[in-house]
């Protein structure tokens, strides 16, 4: 495989990933495992605990 093929794929990749980004996240989020880990690790930042907290809080 030369040079240009690989580029070519990983394009194509990049594409479709991009194309079918929420579906992928959707994917990945429905295991309750991993989408526990990415809250604990989401709420590890306290940039987005606090934004989370005060949507959540408003008065």
């Amino acid at each position: 495989m030369n040079g240009w093929m690989k580029w070519i794929i990983t394009g194509m990749l990049l594409f479709f990933t991009y194309q079918n980004r929420y579906r992928l996240v959707n994917l990945v989020l429905a295991n309750f495992f991993i989408r526990r880990l990415v809250v604990r690790f989401a709420m590890g930042i306290p940039s987005l605990r606090s934004r989370f907290i005060q949507s959540t809080f408003r008065a």
